[in-house]
């Protein structure tokens, strides 16, 4: 996975975690061959049960304005573009 939190760009393996901390961008992209895994911890959770249960019923790519919708509805912002990878 690579991931941009802020202004701060990791590559990230098997095994590694980096702090997205509340209220500071953050995107991220999978790299890799085949299927990749992410375990995401939320402290507190807040509305993040909720928006993942939403996010789970959508069948294929969500359109945008489904996205944006749906993360107004839990509290966040879209505030950019997928993250652009080589």
């Amino acid at each position: 996975y690579v991931i941009e939190i802020g202004d701060e760009r990791y590559k990230l393996g098997p095994g590694d975690s980096v702090l997205a901390p509340r209220e500071v961008p953050h995107v991220w992209a999978h790299v890799g061959e085949g299927k990749g895994r992410q375990l995401l911890v939320f402290q507190p959770a807040g509305k993040m049960e909720s928006f993942f249960g939403e996010l789970s019923k959508i069948e294929g790519a969500p359109q945008p304005e489904v996205m944006q919708g749906l993360f107004g509805s839990h509290g966040m912002e879209m505030t950019g573009p997928p993250l652009p990878v080589e």
